[in-house]
Formats: structure tokens, C-alpha cells, sequence
């Protein structure tokens, strides 16, 4: 019983050879490419049996005789086995000694091969855990159906879920985490108005537009009456350009005696710069255009007509909620074509007749797709009840909950050659959505991501004026009434960082812990520890320091007149004072007293910190105050699952009023500046990456983007909020390859998504040259 060798020119003839020689069901150990051509390695199906049932332990009689050594493993991977390849080979193994090794008894083998089982129980609850992987693709399938159950196209459907989250990627398809996901994501996707005073308190002429029959002479009056509600109808005038359907007019002139608002009428091909001349003293203009299918020749005079009317004019397309998908996006391509051409912009909606409709899923897919901006739902014929403003969230609930199946949309429609081209322009507006969206987050959710932007376009400029226009946009910021609390100040040595010629910028995190993108950079800071520490007292209504190195005695004395509470790294052989001896903390921790155990995200590991402390003294800053009462923290990272140890840290910590209260925030600030501890390391990186991706930068601009990015990499992947799974999710794919979450892969992302954001203004400014 042995391991047969097989050589030939080719995969197909060794296989040949194998079958040949050992059968069908031989086991295949490797194989590998050699200069002969390609080699396996295989055994019988009788001596698999063997090596399995000699794998069961069984007293030995006597020391078995040593068998001979297989034949010397390939340095090549072996290709992936079944259950019954791993557990034969794992009997083989246990069977078989290397050449290196000395004889052992029967013992030891039964041993070894209870040990290697073990091992293949592991392998195999492995393989399980990669067979059940792709249920994370029937459960995006399962979101797809419902997608276009709702109405929703495939387009948008694939777009939205090409995001999902690697936290929700197992979760069940009726999950309520999951579902509220994909509610977020379509609500991010969806302009709506935030607020109804914007339209109608910014006053000016809106005109409604649209094919016929879509409600717009009932939706004008509903317009005007909300406007008579909020404002009085002293300042608000009605314009009908309908001239075609009988009685329009007269519907119109009923609406605005019962309102008490004016109302003129036009012919449809009459001008309007006089009509709106002698309106200029209304604060609001409403002009209820006569109906227009998309496909009328007329539709682009009368847009004309608008854009030629002597005041701005704000045109609203209103569109039929019960139309089919395919008509509603024909009708808003060629109405904002048709605007395009007049030199307007046609950006907002108000959908109608949302009550008659089957599915809102066709009509919120076109809005999201073409970027309009709904402002209001109307749902009946009352005025105004029947005009609600838009809410993205109810609205797209009440979308998903209508979700079935459509005999008129084909379960897997096919895409042609012809489909080609506008599947690419298709997605590289579904890029765009993806990069607003994930640009809104950021601006909204994370602390100076805005000014971090700002910076950024600074790279465009010659290298001459980055450093002078950088000073300038932070000297404006700075003039500003702080907008947040007091800070935490996360401050880096006094030395360059490892690799690096400049030193780790100051950084700052809210009262909650949340870092903040806006970086102070050293060398424009105070020179001295204790200047330093009065400047951010003063300027950055410092709260907490949480120091690189342990503070001087003129340090100490300026953080005691601020009473400001502080804590820093030490090494386990620094000396303290404890009980009138002199020890270092390497031989106090023994006798620390345990605190509390903390859960942190630590170099894009979830771990555990159990801590001790204990209190010590420090050699005070004079004669007259010869010993300094501080605290020492002894903590231990774990892993949390299996809780070995993982490394040992140590801090001194001080706070104005010791106590129990501020042992625990100490606490949380040993947490917090472990948690942020590779800042310098993902700082270096950034600059590096910028060396690379942009050449000649300032070296002031270059260290404030490559700190700010650093901080907003770290920003991301410490969040544990709905939103920053979102966000990392997204950024993520804009990253070749699916890879797993930390702090370095969110760089990365981010430096994507900033040059992305630059292509995309730079198509925009080029556009009027691509018509």
C-alpha cells in the first residue's frame, strides 16, 4: 500500500494513467506542473479504506515496524477535496511518518491521528460555513424579486444592491435589519424637498408642465391654497396658457375666486414677458401650461416661451403615477431634453394620481434615475387636501409593501448587443448616484469632512499657491464660532513618525469620541509642551488630553491651572512611587485591582480590553509639590472569542477630581486612544498614496490631506451606526475586488471616491463641449 506516482505530457493523460491503474475511484493527493509535463499523485480506493480504519485508535500489541516515507509533498496548493478525499488524507497522514522523524509507538500514532481528525472536523465545518456562502446570493436575489415586484427596474435594483453591507450579507431576506437597509438606500437615492418653505417661501414663477390629462390645472389651485394657508392670497397669482381644452379657463378662474387670489389667461402661443412684467409686485406666480404629450412637436416651443419670458422661470413636471414605467421615462427624457435646449433645467416633480396606481416603484425608479427632486404627492381632486409634501421614507415603505409579481415584466429580460452602449452610459449615472449619495453621508455625518473636500480641490492648483490658499481657507475656518463642544485632543510625539520626516498633526474628537477630520499640523503649533497645552485651552476649549508621551513638570503645572484631565502611554519599565518605594510598573501590575473589561475596534479587529489599575505617585514639578498623584492603568488585549492574549499595555492617567466617575472616563479615554493607536502607520500610508497619485503636492497641503483622510478612514471603520455600514459598504465597491472591512481598505476607498468626485466635475465642466 503506497502512493502511486503518475507523469505525463498533460492533465488529460495523467488522469488517464491514474484511472488505468488505480480505478475510478482513486483518491488524487496533488498535482502540479513539472518540466515533464504534469504530475499526480493519487492512491487506491482500497488503501483509503485502510488508512481510514487505521485511524482509529486501538492498544498496540508491540512498537510497530517504521513504514517507508511517502514520497515528498508538492510545493504547489493540491486543488480543493471532498469530506471523503480531506478524511482519507487525514488518515494517510496519521499513518505515515516524515523521513526526519524517528520511529514512535502505536500510541502516538493513534494520538496523531485523533489530533489530525480533529483537525478535519474543522475543515469541514470550514467547508460548511463556504457552502452556506452563497445563500448571500439568493438573499440579493430575494431583494431583486422584491425590487421589481414593487415596480422597480433592474437598473436601479442592481445598482442599490451591489452595495450590501458584508454585516447583512447572511441575514435572512424577510430581516428587519436588512429591510431597513434597503428602505435607506432607496431614501438616500431619492431627492425629495426637505422642507415645503423652500419652494414656496422662495417665491418667483412656477410653472407646471406635462402631458395632458396629469391633474396640473387641480394641482396649480392645490399649490396656490397651500400658499394662501401660509401666506395670505394678497401675494399670489394664477396664469392659464390652456387655451385648448374647454372650460380650462373657467376651472381655473372658480379655483381662484374661492381662494381670492388673481388669475389671467393667455393663449397657448401668446408671450408671456408682458403678463409677468406687470406681475412683478407678486411674490409668487403660478402658470398652469396646457398639456403637452412628449411626443408633440410643440412641446419644445412652448418650453421656448417659458425660458424666453423675461423672469427666471422654475418649471415642475408633473407625472402620472399610474402611467407605465416605460411611457413616464419617456416622457421625462424628452421634456429635459427639451428644457436643455432652452437653456432651463428641469429638476423638479410633483407625481399625480399616486392612489390610482398599481405600483409607485415605476415613477420613484425614473425620479431617482433622472435626479428630479419630488416636492408633494397628489392624491385626489380636494383642494388642498389631497397635496401632501413628500416624505422619502413612508413613501418608500408604502412602495415596498406593494410587492408581487407583474405578468407584463419578464423575470430575466434579455440584453441584446444593440443594449450595449446604454447599459455602460447606464451605469456610469448609476457611479455618479453612488458617488453623491456617499458624499452626502459624509458631509452630513462626519465632522470636517466638508473642509477635508475643500482641501482636496486645493491639489488642482499649481504647487506655488496650494500652501497660501490652504492657510487662507483654514485661517477663515478658524475665525468662525467653533461649532462643536469641548474636545479631546488626540496629540502625536514630539518626534517624526517612523518612516516618515514630519510629525504625527494634532487631532481632536467630540464629547462623544468620535474623531474629527481636521488635522493641526505640529510645526504650526506652539513650540513647548506647556505652550501648547495653554493654546489648546485657550483656542480649542481643550477637555481632555490624550498625550503620545508622558508630560514635563512644567507640563503638569499648566495641565493642574487648567484642570484638565489627561493619561499617556508608558513603557512597563517607567518607575512610579507606590507605598514609599520605587518600583516600575512591570512589578506593580501584579497587585493592580481589576476595573472593568471594554470591547474596542482595534487595527480593524473587534477585541477585548480588561483593565487594572492602581494608584501610584510621579516625581512632582518641585520642591514644594515633590510627588504628582496619578493612576496607573494596566490593561491586556484578548481576542474575543477565544480569549487569548493578544498584548499588554500600560498608562499613567491624572484627573483634577479622582473617584469613581472619573476612573471610568479614564477608562474610556485608555480605549479611545488605543483604538486610535495606528493613526500614525494609516497617516503615512495616505501620504505615500498622494506621492503617488497626484505628484507635486505642498508638503503642508500633502500632510493635511494625507492626516485628514487618515482620520476619516478611522472615523469609518470605528462607527458602528446604520449609516457608516452603508457608506463602507458603498465605498467599498468602488474598490476593484469585494475585500474585508478596516481601517486601510476604507483609505483606499476614500482616495477612490475623492478622484472619482474629480472626474466627474471635470466631465460636468466639459460638458457643453459633448453636445
Amino acid at each position: 500500500m503506497s502512493v502511486r506516482r503518475f507523469v505525463a505530457a498533460n492533465s488529460r493523460e495523467a488522469m488517464r494513467l491514474v484511472r488505468a491503474a488505480l480505478g475510478e475511484d482513486a483518491l488524487i493527493l496533488s498535482n502540479r506542473s513539472i518540466p515533464e509535463g504534469v504530475e499526480i499523485l493519487a492512491l487506491a480506493e482500497d488503501d483509503q479504506q485502510l488508512l481510514a480504519a487505521s485511524a482509529t485508535p486501538q492498544p498496540p500489541a508491540a512498537p510497530p515496524a517504521p513504514r517507508p516515507a511517502p514520497p515528498a509533498a508538492p510545493a504547489a496548493s493540491p486543488p480543493p477535496m471532498n469530506y471523503r478525499q480531506a478524511s482519507s488524507l487525514a488518515a494517510y497522514a496519521a499513518q505515515a511518518p516524515r523521513p526526519d522523524e524517528a520511529p514512535v509507538a502505536a500510541a502516538d500514532f493513534a494520538a496523531l491521528g485523533q489530533r489530525l481528525l480533529g483537525e478535519i472536523q474543522d475543515m469541514r465545518a470550514l467547508l460548511d460555513r463556504q457552502i452556506q456562502a452563497p445563500q448571500t446570493a439568493g438573499c440579493r436575489a430575494q431583494l431583486q424579486q422584491r425590487l421589481l415586484g414593487a415596480g422597480f427596474g433592474p437598473w436601479l435594483s442592481g445598482e442599490i444592491l451591489a452595495s450590501l453591507p458584508a454585516e447583512l450579507a447572511a441575514a435572512g431576506a424577510d430581516d428587519p435589519a436588512l429591510q431597513a437597509w434597503l428602505e435607506r438606500q432607496l431614501a438616500a437615492h431619492l431627492p425629495v424637498q426637505e422642507d415645503e418653505s423652500d419652494l414656496l417661501d422662495h417665491g418667483g414663477v412656477i410653472a407646471l408642465v406635462g402631458p395632458t390629462g396629469v391633474g396640473k390645472t387641480t394641482t396649480t389651485a392645490k399649490l396656490a391654497a397651500r400658499y394662501v394657508m401660509r401666506h395670505g392670497g394678497s401675494q399670489v397669482a394664477l396664469v392659464t396658457t390652456d387655451s385648448f381644452r374647454i372650460g380650462a379657463h373657467e376651472q381655473l378662474r372658480i379655483y381662484a375666486r374661492l381662494l381670492g387670489v388673481e388669475v389671467h389667461a393667455l393663449g397657448a402661443d401668446a408671450p408671456l414677458d408682458a403678463l409677468l412684467a406687470e406681475l412683478a409686485g407678486k411674490r409668487l406666480v403660478i402658470i398652469d401650461t396646457v398639456g403637452m404629450s412628449q411626443r408633440d412637436q410643440r412641446l419644445l416651443v412652448q418650453i421656448n416661451q417659458l425660458g424666453a419670458a423675461g423672469r427666471p422661470v422654475r418649471l415642475m413636471l408633473l407625472l402620472n403615477a399610474a402611467s407605465h414605467g416605460d411611457t413616464l421615462e419617456e416622457v421625462v427624457d424628452t421634456y429635459q431634453r427639451a428644457a436643455l435646449a432652452a437653456g432651463n433645467r428641469l429638476a423638479d416633480c410633483i407625481v399625480s394620481k399616486s392612489d390610482e396606481a398599481a405600483r409607485l416603484g415605476p415613477v420613484l425608479d425614473i425620479l431617482i434615475r433622472h435626479g428630479l427632486r419630488l416636492h408633494y404627492l397628489s392624491t385626489g381632486q380636494q383642494v388642498p387636501e389631497d397635496l401632501q409634501p413628500a416624505e422619502a421614507l413612508p413613501l418608500l415603505r408604502q412602495a415596498l409593501a406593494v410587492s408581487q409579481p407583474s405578468p407584463f415584466v419578464p423575470e430575466n429580460p434579455p440584453a441584446g448587443n444593440h443594449q450595449r452602449l446604454d447599459v455602460w452610459a447606464r451605469g456610469l449615472l448609476g457611479q455618479g448616484r453612488a458617488l453623491a449619495a456617499v458624499l452626502d453621508s459624509l458631509r452630513r455625518e462626519v465632522d470636517g469632512f466638508a473642509l477635508l473636500e475643500s482641501a482636496w480641490r486645493l491639489a488642482a492648483l499649481p504647487v506655488g499657491v496650494q500652501g497660501e490658499r490652504l492657510s487662507r481657507l483654514l485661517a477663515a475656518l478658524d475665525a468662525a464660532p467653533p461649532v462643536s463642544g469641548p474636545r479631546q485632543l488626540l496629540w502625536g510625539r514630539s518626534k517624526p513618525v517612523s518612516g516618515a520626516t514630519w510629525n504625527m498633526p494634532l487631532l481632536a474628537l467630540d464629547a462623544a469620541g468620535r474623531l474629527q477630520v481636521r488635522p493641526w499640523l505640529a510645526h504650526w503649533l506652539p513650540t513647548g509642551q506647556a505652550q501648547r497645552l495653554l493654546w489648546a485651552g485657550e483656542r480649542l476649549s481643550a477637555r481632555r488630553h490624550l498625550l503620545a508621551a508622558c508630560p514635563d513638570g512644567e507640563a503638569l503645572r499648566q495641565l493642574a491651572d487648567l484642570r484638565s484631565p489627561w493619561l499617556c502611554p508608558v513603557g512597563s519599565s517607567n518607575r512610579v512611587g507606590y507605598q514609599g518605594g520605587r518600583y516600575t510598573l512591570g512589578q506593580l501590575a501584579e497587585v493592580s485591582e481589576f476595573h472593568s473589561s471594554l470591547t474596542l475596534r482595534h487595527r480593524g479587529r473587534t477585541l477585548q480590553l480588561e483593565l487594572n489599575q492602581l494608584p501610584v505617585q510621579l516625581r512632582g514639578p518641585s520642591a514644594e509639590m515633590p510627588f504628582w498623584p496619578v493612576q496607573a492603568w494596566f490593561g491586556a488585549l484578548r481576542d474575543p472569542d477565544s480569549g487569548q492574549p493578544l498584548a499588554q499595555r500600560q498608562w499613567l492617567a491624572w484627573s483634577p477630581q479622582p473617584g469613581r466617575e472619573s476612573l471610568a472616563e479614564q477608562a474610556d479615554g485608555l480605549r479611545l486612544q488605543l483604538s486610535y493607536d495606528d493613526l500614525p502607520a494609516l497617516t503615512l500610508r495616505a501620504w505615500q498614496a498622494l506621492g503617488e497619485s497626484h505628484g507635486q503636492l505642498q508638503t503642508e497641503l500633502r500632510l493635511f490631506l494625507a492626516a485628514g483622510l487618515a482620520a476619516c478612514a478611522k472615523r469609518l471603520d470605528q462607527a458602528t451606526e446604520d449609516w457608516a455600514m452603508d457608506v463602507r459598504a458603498q465605498l467599498l465597491g468602488l474598490c476593484p475586488g469585494r475585500r474585508q472591512r478596516g481601517p486601510a481598505q476604507q483609505l483606499e476607498a476614500l482616495l477612490h471616491l475623492l478622484t472619482a468626485g474629480d472626474a466627474f466635475r471635470q466631465l460636468g465642466a466639459a460638458g457643453d463641449g459633448l453636445h
